[in-house]
């Protein structure tokens, strides 16, 4: 990996901490305990005959660092991260940090002119830290303000996987070793899927301007005439940038019904872009009557769209529709956590990380 840095904790460091995952991102918790060289501690998580939450943790956490691995894509997972946050401080335990691949309710981030409606990814935070969440770590939110809800004293790590994706698409677009010295050189534009994500296309375009060499990795958006509103419809959009004849990967940091993207998609392709790709950080596609991943194969003009496993998707995806794991992202963030190193300077993706493969 491009990023991962460690094997696994130090030693003097496996006896103070305990990991946990919860249902919701019990295969990536695993995944990220294999990369720390440790085992997932136990916590049951179930729920009683009238459809209450039930949790009981198994493993000892006194006086232990704990990091509880859970995505609350649903109000189940929640309460049910929640629940566990007050067992684990009811336990002992000397710090709990919330690592939430994807955060739900970030979208509800401010009140609209007209709806008397809470701000409830500021509400959610508030949970946290009164449930007895000490720190957070949490995965490309979709507004990165949104760790102000928080308060001082609840530190908030927030990890922007962009840079590892663009080494995905570093490797399949720029094709190491497949293409002679005299081949010209790639032509990428990374495209916004909304004005207010042009700081994710920024991003991802340096990873890539980084990892290839190559000046001409450009930034184009898609400009939304759309009210403040979460639940309103886009009335027009303008594509703002230069994409004729040059490969083009949309950025956006979730899908969901996928709408949006699918828009964006047949933009591009009608601007005259010589291939379409998209990333999506959060592929918000669990729930079964969700039919977007159908609708996204169906695209010929798109050559595949790559999503991480910040959601547990229990379910088969189509082909065009790609996953990328954040366990090695999450086990570098731990390790550094555990030993006060730098979190932030964790996703500087420099040209000799090539090597690091």
């Amino acid at each position: 990996m491009y990023f991962y840095k460690s094997s696994s904790i130090k030693p003097s460091l496996r006896n103070r901490f305990r990991l946990f995952a919860l249902p919701s991102s019990e295969r990536l918790g695993r995944e990220t305990a294999y990369l720390l060289g440790t085992d997932l501690s136990l916590v049951d998580v179930g729920s009683f005959a009238d459809g209450e939450t039930t949790v009981q943790v198994q493993d000892g956490v006194r006086g232990k660092e704990v990091f509880v691995v859970c995505s609350t894509a649903s109000s189940t997972a929640m309460v049910e991260l929640l629940l566990t946050i007050s067992a684990m401080r009811r336990g002992s335990a000397k710090r709990i940090c919330a690592v939430i691949p994807y955060y739900g309710y970030s979208r509800q981030d401010r009140r609209t002119w007209k709806n008397r409606e809470p701000i409830a990814a500021a509400d959610v935070a508030r949970l946290l830290e009164e449930m007895g969440a000490d720190s957070v770590i949490c995965v490309d939110l979709h507004n990165p303000l949104l760790r102000g809800f928080f308060s001082p004293s609840t530190p908030v790590d927030h990890l922007a996987p962009g840079p590892v994706a663009a080494a995905y698409f570093y490797e399949g677009l720029f094709g190491e070793g497949e293409k002679g010295e005299d081949a010209p050189p790639e032509q990428i534009t990374v495209v916004a899927a909304h004005e207010n994500q042009v700081f994710r296309a920024n991003g991802f375009r340096n990873a890539l301007r980084k990892l290839s060499g190559s000046d001409d990795v450009r930034v184009a958006l898609i400009s939304h005439q759309k009210a403040l509103n979460v639940h309103g419809k886009s009335t027009a959009a303008t594509l703002v940038g230069d994409v004729e004849g040059r490969k083009c990967i949309i950025a956006s940091p979730q899908v969901n019904t996928g709408g949006t993207m699918r828009s964006a998609i047949e933009m591009v392709d009608k601007c005259g872009a010589s291939e379409v790709y998209a990333w999506a950080t959060h592929g918000v596609l669990h729930l079964p009557e969700n039919d977007a991943p159908e609708k996204i194969q169906d695209m010929d003009c798109l050559k595949y769209l790559l999503i991480s496993n910040s959601v547990a998707i229990d379910r088969d995806l189509p082909p065009k529709i790609r996953k990328l794991s954040i366990a090695p992202l999450l086990a570098e963030s731990i390790s550094r956590a555990l030993s006060q190193g730098s979190i932030r300077s964790l996703l500087n993706v420099k040209t000799s990380a090539k090597s690091d493969k």
